[in-house]
């Protein structure tokens, strides 16, 4: 395995996120939230739901699923939800349409 895609970058896909790039993982981090994103992105941190960790520079995050899915480094081996159960059904009918 060498890519994973998350979807959700609250708390639970951002530690998630961190450990797989630390197992040498290419990581593509899902958030709906603009703000997170860039910040992930630009600072290497999610100071909205997992303030006080630095991520590591090889996260990537973006906005869409289908990105997290596929992107720019190819298509992800595995791919983790970590949304709340309230939003799952959202997630799942985004992730069909894309």
């Amino acid at each position: 395995m060498k890519r994973i895609g998350i979807i959700g970058a609250g708390a639970w896909g951002t530690a998630l996120a961190l450990v797989a790039r630390r197992a040498g993982l290419d990581v593509v981090i899902q958030a709906r939230e603009a703000n997170v994103v860039d910040a992930i992105n630009e600072t290497q941190d999610n100071k909205i739901f997992l303030p006080g960790v630095a991520l590591d520079k090889g996260i990537r995050a973006t906005a869409s699923i289908a990105d997290a899915i596929e992107g720019d480094e190819g298509t992800a081996d595995a791919l983790l939800l970590t949304v709340p159960a309230q939003f799952l059904r959202a997630a799942m009918g985004e992730l069909a349409d894309s």
